[in-house]
Formats: structure tokens, sequence, C-alpha cells
């Protein structure tokens, strides 16, 4: 009976735990230095990106499509945007940050990945409610019509960044260009991701051109559930469900390949 799958999951789950807690700290401290002022660094990119599309909108006289203030607007389309390059980011640095760690047996680059997007999703989550109250603070516009809907199209959007940075981490250990091209790939989807602009405003050819494109139905799935009496036309979710699926198992499958010999008895890494 102890070797049924699920007794073995559940069996290793408290050292599992510990494993993916001891990684989450490790991160913290190496990329936060450890302190309140590292961690609050976190909170100041996203910070310049909105203040510098506010700064462009008001320079170009840009009207917002949607009937809401122009702060909630913008934090709807630039945190899930950045929060997604993060996502990509850190999983594609942990690889390099964590090799003596992952020379041990049972520690995988799975478990690794899988403790940083965890703290990554959080970190996102953190920021996007600060940004939000900081809105509310500042210039008294809170917008927040369905909180259920708006955290499914912030996690689907957030979640596509980190499934792409798992793709792109387990393909970088056949090609190794790939983790530093990566960045390049990312840079046109600050245009075709309805950062600054919504779905319902494109003419019906460039829609059906970016409907390929995850994190723009994450960000039109946000805006659904953020602004009352907004219906996108272009919000669905199992494009993005499609894309972190096959990237996610695409990585695996190539992760299981590269990596040589089996899970260690009674470890529960080979789980993720």
């Amino acid at each position: 009976m102890n070797d049924w799958p699920p007794v073995r999951v559940l069996e290793a789950a408290p050292r599992w735990l510990r494993k993916v807690k001891a990684i989450i700290l490790r991160e913290i401290g190496s990329r936060y230095t450890g302190d309140a002022l590292g961690y609050l660094w976190a909170y100041l990119v996203p910070l310049a990106w909105v203040l510098a599309v506010y700064v462009i909108f008001l320079l170009l006289g840009r009207r917002i499509p949607i009937d809401t203030d122009i702060g909630s607007f913008i934090c709807s389309g630039v945190v899930p945007y950045v929060c997604s390059r993060y996502a990509v980011n850190a999983i594609l640095r942990s690889r390099t940050a964590y090799r003596h760690i992952l020379s041990f047996p049972t520690v995988s680059p799975n478990l690794v990945g899988g403790a940083v997007f965890a703290l990554e999703m959080v970190n996102s989550l953190l920021i996007f409610g600060f940004l939000l109250l900081l809105n509310y603070s500042v210039f008294g516009f809170f917008e927040m019509h369905d909180p259920v809907l708006a955290l499914w199209g912030y996690f689907l959007a957030v979640t596509s960044g980190g499934a792409f940075g798992y793709l792109m981490a387990s393909l970088s250990t056949i090609v190794p260009a790939l983790s530093r091209a990566t960045p390049i790939f990312l840079r046109p989807l600050f245009y075709i991701s309805g950062v600054f602009y919504t779905a319902n405003e494109l003419p019906p050819t460039l829609r059906d051109l970016f409907v390929w494109n995850p994190l723009f139905h994450g960000i039109e799935i946000l805006r659904n559930g953020l602004f009352i009496g907004y219906e996108s036309l272009f919000a669905m979710a199992w494009v993005p469900i499609t894309f972190i699926l096959v990237c996610v198992a695409t990585g695996y499958i190539v992760q299981r390949r590269r990596l040589s010999g089996a899970p260690v008895e009674g470890d529960a890494s080979w789980a993720i």
C-alpha cells in the first residue's frame, strides 16, 4: 500500500514543503537583500511603469476607452504585463542561481521553479493590491466589480509568463542561447497585449491577429472583473489555459529527458 503514488505524495509532502520554504526564504534573502528596503524595490519598478504610461497618456492627450479613471485603467494593463515578465525572468534566473542546490538528488529544477513562481505570484498580487489602494488614497478611485473574475484574469496573465519562463528554462538546457534571447521575445508583448488599449478598440483584423496572445486575454478578463459595464470581445480563458498547459507539458517532458536517474525513494519533487 505504501507504494501507491498518492500515499507516497502524502508521506513526502512535509519534506517537500520544507524544501519549498527554504527556497522561498533564500530567494527573498538574495533577491531583496533580506530587508524591508530591498523588498520595497519590487514595488517601485511597477509604480515607475505606471507613472511613465500615465505621463505618456497626458502628453498625447489619450482618452480612456473605459468609463473609469486613468490610474485604474493603466494599472489593469501595466501591472499584469510587468509581473508576467517578472515571472519569466525569475524562473529563467533560478536555474543559474540555484545550480549548487540542484546538484542534490532530492532537489529538481521543477521544485525550484515552482517555489520561485509561487513567490512571484504572491508578490505580484501584493503589488497589484498596493497600486490599487495607492490610486484610491491619492485620487479617490477604486475599481473592483467582480473580485473572483479579476483575480482569475490576473492569475492567467501572470501564470502565462511563468509557464513561458519554465518552457524557455527547459529548452535552454538544449539551446543555451534561448535564455539570453528570451527578453527579445518579450519586448513586442508591451505593444500587442492591450497594456494601454482595450481589445474592443481594435479593428477585427487586428483582433484576429492578436488572438493567439494569452497575456492579452488575461488582461481583458481582468478588466471584465475590475470595471462595471465593461465586457471585452477578446476575453477567452481557454487561450491562456491552453498556452499554460502546452508550455508546462513541453517543459516537463524536456526536463525529464534531460535529467539523469530516477527520483529518490520517498521524494515528491518528481510530482511538480
